[in-house]
């Protein structure tokens, strides 16, 4: 059977059948960027050898949005590795991604590793906005049977849901710090503004502070190529027959920003191999997620500004000032889809009272902080953080920012 056969008769298989696909027959084929492509916020572990934990469900009651909308019996679901402590003080929250779930963020903890979870507690939601495969969560649109009806939601109501999460029910007052991925390290920047003294520090990967204009051309790309799927029915789609191929075949002008150029040519030989590689995606990407709740929190993203509003006013530089914890960023220069530039992630670092800017500098672009040189780098400087922390010494260590960073073309790509 040829790539692009074995990858459509995929178009019937269950979930199960799909990651089956990709983790065992797939696995020697795939380059390193589409196995990544896979992988990045699926259900699927990325941790090898670790065992998903069992999720947990916390009851909120009624979860007020900031527009004074309110979500009604509020459940939030999420796992978590390690133990707390007696004092609740060895926390670490750990926020995935835009199309990811409570697995996502799983590579990064356990023993030895960045989250070493022989010292760490670590907390993984489900955020706001995911069809979790929980029945008793209701924080999506889909699960909470509301649909179209679900009040749209900020990043700052995201941020409040979880921070209720952890003090409502899980009595955690403070966290040793709050890290994310893409998605989840927009929410770790709004973090630290909206809850400053709530951590010691906050390690954003690959993340924006602000919302650039090309992201939002993007999805507004993959939304409407949603809507016009026959299925999409308003919204109001049958949970068991979504408008998959609607959303699997917009979230390819996402994935085109999802790389650099130069890692689509490391990455493929030929045409043949790319337009193969196309057909397995859009497979996978048609099982992975819920239309309607990929298309909330979008909504959710394309406005985000960590200075919106009050006190700040669209002043950057201002709410950079504001944040009181330690700042690891780890942007990369090749990400097209959260370019540090466009993305305010470069005027942050500049203003932060006590920040440290690493560029993982990966080919791989939005989705390089997957592979082993960055995540070595990522552990390497995490892990060094947190060391630093639990020995109570001030600041960061090494130099605050790379050595190019005084031009102005840093960050090209």
């Amino acid at each position: 059977m040829t790539d692009g056969a074995e990858a459509t008769s995929l178009a019937g298989s269950s979930p199960d059948i799909v990651a089956a696909y990709v983790t065992k027959e797939r696995r020697s084929h795939l380059t390193p960027m589409l196995l990544a492509t896979f992988l990045v916020g699926a259900s699927i572990s990325p941790a090898v050898g670790q065992t998903a934990p069992p999720a947990q469900t916390c009851e909120l009651g009624d979860l007020t949005l900031e527009s004074g909308a309110k979500i009604p019996n509020f459940r939030m679901t999420y796992i978590t590795f390690g133990t707390l402590n007696a004092q609740k003080n060895n926390a670490i929250l750990s926020l995935h991604g835009l199309q990811g779930n409570r697995n996502g963020q799983s590579f990064l903890a356990g023993p030895n590793r960045a989250f070493d979870t022989n010292r760490y507690f670590v907390v993984q939601p489900d955020t706001l906005g995911v069809a979790t495969v929980e029945p008793n969560a209701t924080t999506s649109p889909t699960r909470s049977g509301m649909n179209m009806a679900f009040p749209r939601f900020s990043v700052r109501d995201m941020v409040q849901s979880e921070h209720r999460m952890l003090t409502e029910c899980l009595g955690i007052q403070r966290l040793v710090a709050v890290s994310g991925v893409s998605m989840g390290g927009i929410e770790s920047l709004q973090w630290a503004v909206s809850y400053p003294d709530f951590m010691d520090a906050i390690i954003p990967i690959v993340p924006t502070a602000r919302t650039h204009r090309q992201g939002n051309y993007a999805w507004e790309g993959v939304r409407q190529t949603v809507l016009l799927d026959p299925k999409w029915r308003d919204g109001n789609y049958p949970n068991d027959d979504p408008p998959r191929q609607g959303l699997a075949v917009g979230l390819q002008i996402q994935s085109i920003l999802g790389s650099s150029a130069p890692g689509y040519e490391a990455s493929f030989t030929s045409r043949d191999e790319v337009l193969a590689a196309y057909a397995t995606d859009v497979n996978v990407l048609a099982y992975r997620l819920q239309p309607r709740d990929w298309i909330y929190r979008s909504w959710a993203i394309q406005g985000h500004d960590i200075s919106r509003g009050e006190p700040f006013n669209g002043d950057l530089a201002a709410a950079a000032r504001s944040i009181r914890a330690r700042v690891l960023l780890l942007p990369n220069c090749y990400d097209q889809l959260h370019p540090p530039r466009e993305g305010g992630v470069l005027e942050i670092a500049q203003h932060i009272p006590t920040a440290k800017l690493v560029d993982l500098d990966d080919i791989g672009g939005h989705r390089g902080f997957q592979s082993p040189r960055a995540v070595g780098v990522i552990t390497a400087e995490i892990q060094d953080l947190l060391k630093r922390i639990a020995d109570e010494r001030p600041g960061i260590s090494g130099p605050r920012f790379p050595r190019a960073w005084p031009r102005s073309d840093y960050c090209p790509h």
